[in-house]
């Protein structure tokens, strides 16, 4: 039966493409007596080829063609995909780690069905024409399976006249938008009484060729050789064919396509691009001759296909911790990659979902209603219910109805889920904030996991929490990589088919009904109970566990309130993972919980999407780290940060060229430097727009008290003294979970202080200037980095020998950025360096900047390594001038 439905399906094809193609095809004959298991290899011209070729190419057999997944899964096309058994293809233009093994996985699924006598649809190339030259490039998919199925009949089909129409690339130089096409396809047969439409002229040559010796070729050789064949008898120009056939135009002026993104050398560092340009060389297995090592190099064009393009990517992605949803396809756009500098290709609308536009119901000040943060949510949720109140890319803008009604029915789900903390690993996101707010109104304690420290540092964040559930999504997993050992993952993918509409409904119609349903089902939550569980960054052997209660949270987001002076009017921009202490706080607790709209981006490190998101939802609000903040001014133009009226930024110092830099890209902003620390819940200090001090971080907020202290006698020190800084106030938390170290805290004048292991002075007027830290840890991009921790591997492989201690690593913070080194007497690569550091469980911002042979390396009279010369060294290098 499914035979004839194919059949006629086919038959059907043919004659609704005959009513705008008048296809003719020459060499038809030879495949007259063909049987057995065959390859079916076209060019790939437009969209619009393989129902033409499938449809008009017949020789007595099945051929199941193979479909990239963005067709295969389209809406219109996904149940003729399923009757004719199309085999589904990764999409490799977005970075996927389990794109590649499915890549494979479907190579070998091809493999097997030639075997049991199949036969298949499929193009060398792998994607469209982008231009009139069909372009195989470094493609390995064919070559890996005539390797492994060498006795398959291969028949090459050359498609000319495609070239040109709305299904191609030629039309405007970007992908067809499938469903437009058809739309427009109908719509045209139409107005042309289905009959007279005019006919585009479409010549398929077909051949059969020599399948033993494709086999015996080289990559190299096939690819050239198809491309060959493909492109006789020369580059085709696109072809225009008139739409009706009285009205319209008879001539069409194709756009020319563009050679690619303009790479500025001068933004990239010469070691971006020697640490670029080892790990390709390592991919291909040679060195790149001085043409190759150009930016318009094509990366296809040098032997990467594909696969091994999105392989090097994630390598450079995993080196240097900046993520992209494009796979570059040049070596300047790997360069741009390494350098945070890659943006995305699509552009988008210009404006936001009208939701957005919609001014506040409530004109109250902003604040937070209740004590308990599921109550305050709830509450703020039922004042503004069709105020807008979070936003992403993915979500849309949601209303504080549709938030709530989302967090309730997550909350159901929730609640089965074993254990009291619960893991979460989620970006920025509208998802995030459902999944905090559901877990707590389900009763359940977030405990926001940092997937940059490592598995093995997830593996201790579970342990010590007794976390045996971790919710998140898949994409994130398919990017990062990543197992949480001794944890299950729970997808959000999974969770919500399994919400019943009737609930959705139910839920829906209390919110306009029954309001006071949700107050009343509350779970009992204490103010001095956790709220949720923060991680610190591994800067000594494991992230500690901190939990934060419910009053510390309130307390530290009433006084950021009040020092920020928000104004009912503001957007905010929250990009900073919630894992991450200000990113929590800042970016989704305080906004969603005072009323504040918050749009979030995914990708702190994609600073081409923030600077777009501003300037499409005209937030006026940007919390950041300088050192995210200053990618963001590295890309902005004069008018796409203009909607910004305050800039806070935290987490590590501001450099002065990134205040004037953000000054001038944003003139009607104010920069307000803070200081925080995660055991504070996280904000001790700022300034304010009325009040502010250049080089300092503010004052205390309301609450917080500070104190000064010699670090050794723990005596208080007078103003403009730098000293140790202790603090005290109702956002400072009790106390790590699970630790056995020593007591963060001491006791002055009947008051419990924490230590921060910062040096700072205060001046007369309460100012406080960060001036470093007692620790040997660094920031960068606003989180912890441990020298002693990034030492321990070294140390483990290369222990002291009679001549001394083999390896060190020491960092200093420049204008520029971190900068750390591995010195060492041993012969060892950056690259061999920081495979080792990733081996260990180090990933993203724990890595390595440069390696510097030294023998011998400099110790105390007690024999320990003298960690001062080491770092008097790195600040010489790093020194204006300095060769």
């Amino acid at each position: 039966m499914l035979r004839w439905m194919r059949a006629f399906f086919w038959c059907l094809q043919r004659t609704v493409l005959g009513l705008r193609y008048s296809v003719r095809v020459e060499g038809l004959d030879q495949l007259r007596d063909l049987s057995g298991p065959t390859l079916v290899m076209p060019n790939h011209p437009g969209y619009i080829d393989p129902p033409l070729v499938v449809s008009h190419v017949v020789f007595g057999e099945r051929v199941r063609p193979m479909v990239a997944a963005s067709m295969y899964r389209h809406p219109l096309l996904h149940p003729f995909m399923r009757l004719v058994e199309a085999l589904e293809v990764p999409d490799l233009s977005e970075h996927s780690r389990d794109a590649r093994q499915r890549t494979l996985a479907m190579i070998d699924a091809v493999v097997a069905g030639l075997e049991r006598g199949e036969s298949y649809l499929i193009y060398p190339s792998g994607r469209a024409q982008r231009s009139g030259l069909e372009v195989v490039g470094a493609s390995r998919a064919v070559y890996d399976i005539l390797q492994r199925f060498p006795r398959a009949h291969v028949v090459l089909v050359r498609t000319r006249g495609v070239w040109g129409s709305s299904f191609s690339y030629a039309r405007t130089g970007k992908p067809p938008r499938l469903g437009r096409c058809l739309a427009r396809g109908l719509g045209l047969l139409l107005a042309n009484l289905v009959v007279f439409a005019p006919r585009r002229r479409v010549t398929m040559t077909v051949e059969l060729a020599d399948h033993a010796r494709l086999a015996s070729m080289s990559r190299e050789e096939l690819n050239r050789y198809l491309e060959q064949w493909y492109n006789r008898p020369g580059p085709e120009e696109p072809t225009f064919v008139p739409a009706h056939f009285l009205f319209g135009p008879r001539r069409f002026e194709f756009p020319r396509r563009e050679s690619g993104e303009a790479i500025d050398d001068g933004r990239i560092a010469p070691a971006t691009k020697a640490a670029v340009r080892e790990l390709v060389e390592e991919r291909l297995g040679r060195p790149l001759t001085e043409e190759e090592g150009q930016a318009r190099t094509l990366l296809e064009q040098i032997g990467l296909d594909s696969l091994a393009r999105m392989e090097v990517a994630l390598a450079v992605e995993d080196r240097f911790g900046f993520r992209s949803d494009r796979v570059p396809e040049t070596l300047g756009e790997l360069w741009t990659l390494a350098e945070g500098l890659l943006g995305d290709r699509a552009g988008r609308p210009d404006r936001p979902p009208p939701l957005w536009e919609r001014p506040p119901s409530d004109p109250r000040p902003h604040e937070i209603l209740a004590e308990t943060l599921a109550e305050a949510f709830v509450r703020r949720a039922l004042r503004q219910r069709d105020d807008p109140a979070a936003a992403d890319d993915l979500s849309g803008v949601l209303s504080y109805r549709r938030l709530l009604v989302a967090s309730w029915l997550l909350a159901e789900k929730f609640r089965e889920l074993p254990g009291e903390a619960v893991g979460v690993m989620l970006p920025a996101s509208v998802a995030a904030d459902v999944v905090f707010f559901g877990l707590h109104l389900a009763g359940k304690l977030p405990a926001m996991l940092n997937w940059t420290t490592g598995p093995a540092n997830l593996a201790h964040a579970v342990r010590i929490l007794g976390i045996t559930r971790v919710i998140t999504a898949r994409r994130l997993i398919d990017r990062l990589g990543i197992e949480v050992a001794g944890a299950e993952y729970v997808f959000l993918e999974d969770v919500r088919p399994g919400i019943s509409k009737f609930a959705a409904l139910g839920a829906l119609v209390s919110t306009y009904l029954l309001p006071g349903r949700f107050l009343r089902r509350l779970p009992r939550q204490n103010v001095d109970d956790p709220a949720v569980v923060l991680f610190t960054s591994g800067s000594e052997s494991a992230p500690k566990a901190v939990p934060l209660s419910h009053r510390n949270l309130v307390v530290n987001m009433r006084a950021a309130l009040a020092a920020l002076g928000t104004q009912r009017s503001d957007r905010l921009l929250g990009f900073l993972p919630p894992f991450h202490s200000f990113g929590l706080t800042a970016n989704l607790a305080v906004s969603v919980l005072a009323g504040i709209p918050v749009v979030h981006y995914p990708d702190p490190t994609n600073a081409a999407g923030l600077v777009q998101t501003v300037a499409r939802y005209r937030t006026t609000i940007l919390v950041a780290t300088p050192t995210f903040l200053s990618y963001m001014c590295g890309l902005a133009s004069r008018d796409d940060l203009k909607s910004l009226r305050v800039i806070v930024t935290g987490a590590e110092k501001c450099p002065e060229s990134l205040f004037a830099k953000a000054a001038q890209l944003a003139p009607g902003a104010v920069i307000l430097e803070g200081y925080g620390i995660t055991e504070c819940s996280p904000i001790v200090s700022g300034n304010r727009p009325n009040r502010s001090k250049r080089g300092t971080v503010g004052l205390p907020v309301d609450g917080v008290e500070v104190c000064v202290v010699d670090p050794q006698t723990y005596e208080p020190l007078p103003a403009n003294t730098t000293g140790m800084l202790l603090v005290s106030g109702p956002s400072v938390f009790r106390g790590y979970l699970a630790y056995e170290g020593p007591e963060p805290f001491v006791e002055r004048e009947g008051k419990r202080w924490y230590v921060t292991g910062d040096l700072v002075r205060i001046d007369e007027e309460g100012f406080i200037r960060f001036e470093g830290r007692l620790k040997r840890f660094l920031k960068a991009a606003g989180e912890m980095i441990s020298l002693p921790a990034l030492e321990e591997p070294f140390a483990r492989l290369y222990p002291p020998g009679d001549n001394g201690p083999q390896v060190a690593v020491e960092g200093i913070e420049t204008p520029g950025g971190r900068r750390i080194a591995l010195f060492t007497t041993r012969e060892i690569s950056l690259r061999e360096a920081n495979a080792i550091l990733a081996d260990a469980g180090f990933r993203g911002v724990m890595r390595l900047d440069e390696i510097i042979r030294l023998e011998p390396i400099p110790v105390l009279g007690t024999g320990k390594t003298d960690y001062k010369v080491l770092r008097k060294m790195l600040a010489d290098r790093a020194a204006p001038g300095a060769a």
